[in-house]
């Protein structure tokens, strides 16, 4: 989709059909105030109304309620569901941003939430339309910010599609080639390790996971230098199918197990975006990216395995894998020295017990670092909340034969069992740990997206890297 800004009325730009926004406290525009009121249109939240041939073509109609709780995400929320509505027309002008007070902020949010609303994932399937291209109308001082936003909300997009693949056609290798094509197209740098070379470096956690499928693991490494000489590291979890290992899921819970790669999508995108942005901040992204599969070369309970950087882990739930290939990963990144360190992951259950699908759970060593990721999801709408990252709960992850083991014994308090996991690889980094198991990917749609991978993450590290 072409993003373009406008600051004519919504109503005087060429498009093939307007978006007008109506409040249930201000007076509707004189000229729709006649179709409102036969359609008994009241301006409620979250309705709307299409009229044909109004102003000589469709116009439609969207209640954001009063003019007090027009925020910036309920404009990209309105944005989102107005693109779809009108997925049959190519051009559209988008109004919504008209009358609200901080108009930079308004516009950008209602083409971020354009551009998330317009994505199909259609796979195999003959492709439905979508809007070509929107016109926000907004002050001209918003272009930048328009920028800004439409990348983001592109890269959000670019891990989705990500996310949705069918594991048979994201094996790790192709997850490494697509990562490696994005990257490159925008001047990254990119370093990919097969097998041989994974073997060589001591990275245990990865080859054991991946040794029971015969699509060999990868660790993948992008990076975007910045132009302040700071770099944050970035580690998502990129296991492209999950069935479990010897410990196997049942069939209903392998179904989605293509999304347990989102967390490696949302780096990677991340890093990408990045360099589009020409943010200041450098950024190394680090996915550690492998198949759980059962066959006779799978790792099995009871198994030890030497992670990179010299530590181990006792094996005692195959299906506790996300946190097993992550600390290599998280060691691998340490290396490498950057200020701090974040990893995405979808990696408990727990999570949400405790959270639900709609709020991602974060857990860290370091307070402020953590407070800045939840403040930077509350900014761009992407509700995030703290959890505790209870080191009293480091008995149950204690081994008696490696440095630590990767399941806690019970689900109970699983999210914080594999935090702590996490946090013996991260080399006394400041760190923080975004669990996405609920937020990741999800069975039905909502506003910014459709059913399937939500790109969750991707806003909210952009907004943390451009504030910090």
């Amino acid at each position: 989709m072409d993003v373009f800004l406008s600051s004519q009325p919504a109503t005087e730009i060429d498009a093939d059909a307007v978006v007008v926004p109506v409040h249930e406290d201000a007076p509707a525009p004189d000229w729709a105030a006649k179709a409102l009121a036969s359609a008994r249109f009241t301006g409620e939240a979250g309705t709307d109304l299409l009229v044909p041939g109004l102003a000589d073509r469709p116009v439609l109609f969207i209640g954001l309620g009063p003019v007090a709780d027009s925020t910036p995400d309920t404009l990209r929320r309105a944005a989102a569901r107005a693109v779809r509505r009108l997925a049959a027309f190519p051009r559209v002008a988008l109004g919504l941003a008209a009358g609200h007070p901080d108009g930079v902020a308004a516009a950008a949010a209602v083409a971020e939430g354009a551009v998330l609303g317009n994505y199909r994932y259609d796979g195999l399937r003959p492709p439905k339309p979508v809007v070509a291209s929107v016109t926000v109308a907004g002050p001209a001082a918003a272009e930048q910010a328009v920028r800004t936003a439409a990348i983001t909300a592109e890269a959000v997009n670019w891990a989705r599609d990500l996310g949705n693949t069918p594991a048979g056609r994201l094996t790790p290798a192709v997850l490494a080639e697509r990562a490696a094509a994005g990257a490159l197209e925008h001047g990254l740098e990119v370093r990919v390790l097969a097998e041989e070379e994974l073997r060589a470096g001591g990275y245990g956690g990865i080859l054991g996971v991946g040794g029971g499928s015969g699509n060999p693991p990868r660790l993948i490494e992008v990076r975007y230098a910045g132009t302040n000489g700071r770099t944050v590291g970035l580690v998502g979890k990129g296991i492209t199918f999950d069935a479990g290992g010897l410990g196997i899921k049942s069939g209903h819970g392998m179904a989605e197990m293509r999304y347990d790669m989102c967390g490696g999508a949302t780096v990677l995108a991340t890093a990408i975006a990045a360099a589009r942005l020409g943010l200041p901040t450098g950024v190394v992204a680090v996915v550690p990216a492998a198949e759980n599969l059962p066959s006779g070369t799978a790792y099995k309970p009871g198994d030890v395995l030497q992670h990179r950087g010299g530590k181990t882990s006792e094996i005692t739930d195959t299906d506790a894998e996300g946190r097993v290939v992550m600390a290599d990963a998280l060691a691998h990144v340490v290396e490498l020295g950057p200020e701090a360190v974040i990893d995405v992951a979808t990696l408990t259950y727990a999570v949400m017990y405790a959270l639900g699908d709609e709020i991602t759970g974060v857990l860290g060593s370091d307070r402020s670092l953590v407070a800045s990721v939840v403040a930077a999801g509350a900014e761009c709408g992407e509700p995030m909340w703290e959890l505790p990252l209870f080191r009293g709960y480091f008995k149950n992850i204690e081994s008696t034969v490696a440095t630590v083991r990767n399941d806690g014994g019970s689900e109970h308090a699983d999210a914080i069992h594999a935090a702590l996991f996490l946090e013996e690889f991260t080399g006394g980094l400041p760190w923080a740990h975004l669990d996405i198991a609920g937020t990741g990917f999800q069975t039905e749609g909502g506003d910014l997206h459709p059913a399937g991978a939500t790109g969750v993450g991707i806003r909210t590290l952009l907004r943390l890297l451009a504030n910090h």
